[in-house]
């Protein structure tokens, strides 16, 4: 399969905390986006095409895999107000 390349905008947080997350698993950036967009067609597949998760957090489970540290808790406090309340 070809790989080609894919320019993101994101903020400099963000890509420390992505190139961080990804050292952890032994992942690159780019694998990582690639899991994200398959666990996402996924969902779209077992949802018969409807991608609108009942937990706005489960469209990162994939990538998460249950493996929240207080780091990233405390990395990222919105996320972490969002996990906390389980919503």
């Amino acid at each position: 399969m070809m790989k080609t390349k894919l320019t993101l905008s994101i903020t400099e947080k963000r890509v420390r905390r992505i190139k961080a997350y990804g050292a952890r698993h032994r992942k690159s950036v780019s694998q990582l986006v690639e899991d994200f967009i398959d666990s996402l067609e996924k969902e779209v597949s077992a949802t018969g095409g409807k991608a609108q998760p009942a937990n706005p957090m489960d469209p990162f489970a994939g990538m998460l895999t249950g493996k929240i540290t207080e780091a990233d808790l405390k990395a990222d406090p919105r996320s972490a107000h969002i996990y906390r309340k389980g919503l």
